[in-house]
């Protein structure tokens, strides 16, 4: 009888200072020098977290985060090496993670003859010197401990200050380029056009994503019905916007159809439907859109069982029979979890790059590829991410060569929303603190990094109202009143800012 495979381990002490819960056991994950996620399974139990994985090079884990204010992002630690005898200090591991990315930082900033702040030069300083401290003084976990909080809490301080820097650099750096820089700008709809929505569509915005929800559009085989489809976009006309019909299929249940479950057996039989319904969209939607964004959200989940190779297949197919009836227009797709982070399941193999890749390789047209940041803190929404975190994973997706844009929410509320789909009906309040306020703060770290990114074209908030069934809880622009959250201003202020010419 074969002896089952020990596989390599990673172990962290895990200190009375951080609260590592089940629900971040399926947010943690490991990251490989190529900056793809590691297959990996996780324990907890009392002081200890234990990740085991196939890796024995050196990798960085990826850990949920929250400060004194409850406000949450994943952080991360340096290059570790795989089957330590001794057990790490997870407290001290991301100071020393978040200290190399600060330093790191700041000194880009400097070599390219940027101004810091006193103040931020100052936490440098502080953060190295607890951090020093925290590292000589392992022996003693309880003093070391503390000393890596203080040095971890000046680091993100400090990285904070940073991100108006990189921002501000970045637009200056985009200004100096000749012709006015074009951008699209806008929301999503996944309703019926309401008078609540039409304040939304102000001249800070440009562009009105219009869902022909499958489920809704094709509820009966072969029946279609486009007559809210067509009201919206005649309302958006109207308002002058430029309008993007998609995603044409998500394939989540929510866009769906019930009776495509019949069918979950026989790929060729679902092949056919899609080919159907994209047929029909063509033939009914030629010419009276600006842009077709096929598919959102592929690579992640279907409602349907579905293995990676038979949805990289539906996509290609999508792609393929748009390119076939001849329509010439910029065609888009979006990819979900665009770090990643489901491949911390054994039965993944496809990162989301890797399907943008064979898209990109099989030379089938596509006009534009976009993340989906949809944050939360439970699945499936990607968990918060800071700053330099998206700048990061832009960067990544820009060698592509492909021009990207991004769909992004973020929740506003922890209750219950029983218009929502992933709806988690919690009867308590989460770790982490959800409240329009940290949604208005997700705007206003996080738009920056999109609006002032070089390789990034369009950005679309993708829930407008809580009031209609919606995916995501709370992540509308609109509460269940119809009156605007106080994200809606900030965005406005960011795009002014950064698009004064256009406003």
């Amino acid at each position: 009888m074969r002896a089952s495979r020990v596989l390599p381990k990673l172990t962290f002490r895990i200190p009375n200072e951080l609260t590592i819960s089940d629900e971040d056991c399926r947010v943690i994950h490991v990251v490989g020098c190529d900056r793809l996620v590691r297959a990996t399974s996780i324990k907890r139990s009392d002081d200890r977290l234990v990740l085991e994985l196939l890796e024995t090079d050196g990798v960085k884990v990826k850990v949920p985060f929250r400060n004194d204010r409850r406000s949450s992002q994943i952080l991360s630690t340096c290059a570790l090496r795989v089957d330590n005898k001794t057990p790490y200090s997870l407290l001290l591991e991301l100071a020393r993670g978040s200290l190399f990315r600060f330093r790191t930082l700041s000194n880009a900033c400097l070599d390219a003859e940027l101004d810091l702040l006193d103040v931020t030069k100052k936490h440098l300083q502080d953060a190295t010197n607890y951090f020093a401290r925290a590292a000589v003084a392992k022996e003693d976990p309880e003093e070391s401990d503390a000393l890596a909080a203080k040095s971890l809490s000046f680091s993100l301080k400090g990285l904070s200050h940073l991100e108006h820097v990189y921002a501000t650099a970045s637009f200056h750096a985009l200004s100096k380029q000749s012709g006015e820089r074009a951008f699209l700008r806008g929301i999503a709809l996944t309703e019926p056009f309401s008078a609540e929505i039409k304040p939304l569509l102000t001249q800070s915005l440009n562009t009105i994503l219009v869902e022909p929800n499958w489920k809704q559009c094709e509820a009966e085989v072969g029946q279609y019905d486009w007559s809210e489809v067509d009201a919206t976009l005649d309302a958006v006309r109207d308002q002058g916007h430029a309008t993007v019909l998609g995603p044409m299929f998500c394939l989540d249940r929510f866009a769906t159809p019930d009776w495509l479950y019949l069918w979950e057996n026989d790929f060729e039989e679902v092949l056919s439907s899609v080919t159907k319904y994209t047929q029909a969209l063509i033939q009914h939607y030629r010419n009276r859109v600006d842009l077709w964004y096929c598919a959102a959200g592929l690579n992640a989940q279907t409602s349907l069982d579905l293995k990676e190779e038979q949805r990289l297949q539906v996509l290609l197919h999508i792609i393929q029979t748009v390119r076939t009836a001849g329509l010439r227009a910029p065609l888009l797709v979006s990819f979900a979890k665009p770090w990643g982070e489901y491949m911390t399941s054994r039965d993944r193999e496809l990162a989301p790059i890797h399907f943008a890749e064979e898209l990109v390789r099989a030379r089938v047209g596509i006009t534009g590829i976009g993340l989906e940041l949809n944050f939360g803190e439970l699945n499936p929404a990607t968990y918060y991410r800071g700053f330099f975190d998206v700048v990061d994973l832009l960067d990544y997706w820009s060698l592509l060569g492909v021009p990207l844009f991004v769909t992004l929410s973020a929740p506003s509320s922890w209750r219950p929303d029983e218009n929502a789909l992933y709806d988690v009906n919690r009867e308590k309040e989460p770790l982490e603190r959800i409240s329009r306020r940290t949604q208005r703060e997700m705007v206003e770290h996080i738009l920056p990094a999109l609006l002032t990114h070089p390789q990034v074209q369009g950005v679309f908030w993708s829930q407008v109202s809580d009031t209609q069934p919606h995916r995501f809880p709370h992540a509308g622009l609109l509460d269940p009143r119809g009156r605007p959250k106080s994200a809606v201003t900030k965005m406005t202020q960011l795009i002014r800012t950064y698009f004064p010419e256009n406003i």
